[in-house]
């Protein structure tokens, strides 16, 4: 009988060390991987692009999805893609795959044409809480409506492939995965700098 006393016993302390750890890596009032400047950064080791946990979770527009999955791929990232193209409810497919890569523990989600208004709305923001208790950065690619709640997301990224300026989607992907300063708001790039003239 002790013996099992003592499993449920050291059960129980993992749980609380695990819970512990998970809610250190979530900030009081910001999104997970929301870095505004230095001085807002955690202090956390830097993973190599190669080595980068990227799920992206697709939108109903397929070729958009094929333009950023192939910035990420030429920027050095190996992606996971879940496509929602084609499923009787893409919104409720794409949460189902921020539950999946999750639980998977990604090391960033990325949402392409998230759309949070109406009956999307509830969902979306129940779907989102998971990945930022887990300390999962989620940035939001060209979203159709966004949640309201900055908190629920490290940044907006708006697809413009004509602006001279725009940074390389993986650039910035590997930048807010690894917490590094960026903007809330930022404009990126599916063409490869080579190419782009």
């Amino acid at each position: 009988m002790n013996g099992h006393v003592r499993r449920a016993a050291a059960g129980l302390i993992a749980a609380a060390c695990i819970t512990s750890m998970l809610s250190a890596c979530t900030p009081g009032n910001a999104a997970v991987g929301d870095t505004q400047s230095a001085d807002d950064a955690v202090a956390h080791i830097t993973k190599d692009r190669n080595s980068l946990n990227v799920a992206m979770i697709g939108s109903q527009d397929i070729q958009s999805d094929r333009m950023a999955m192939e910035a990420l791929k030429t920027g050095g990232l190996k992606p996971v893609y879940l496509p929602v193209s084609g499923t009787v409810d893409a919104q409720a497919t794409a949460r189902q795959g921020v539950k999946d890569m999750t639980q998977r523990m990604a090391d960033i989600i990325v949402i392409a044409g998230m759309d949070a208004s109406g009956a999307n709305h509830d969902g979306w923001y129940e779907m989102l809480d998971a990945p930022r208790q887990a300390g999962i950065p989620v940035v939001l690619l060209d979203p159709i409506s966004m949640p309201a709640d900055s908190a629920l997301f490290a940044a907006t990224l708006k697809t413009n492939d004509r602006m001279t300026d725009a940074k390389p989607l993986a650039d910035v992907v590997a930048a807010i995965a690894n917490n590094d300063p960026h903007d809330r708001e930022i404009i990126v790039t599916t063409m490869n700098r080579k190419t782009r003239g």
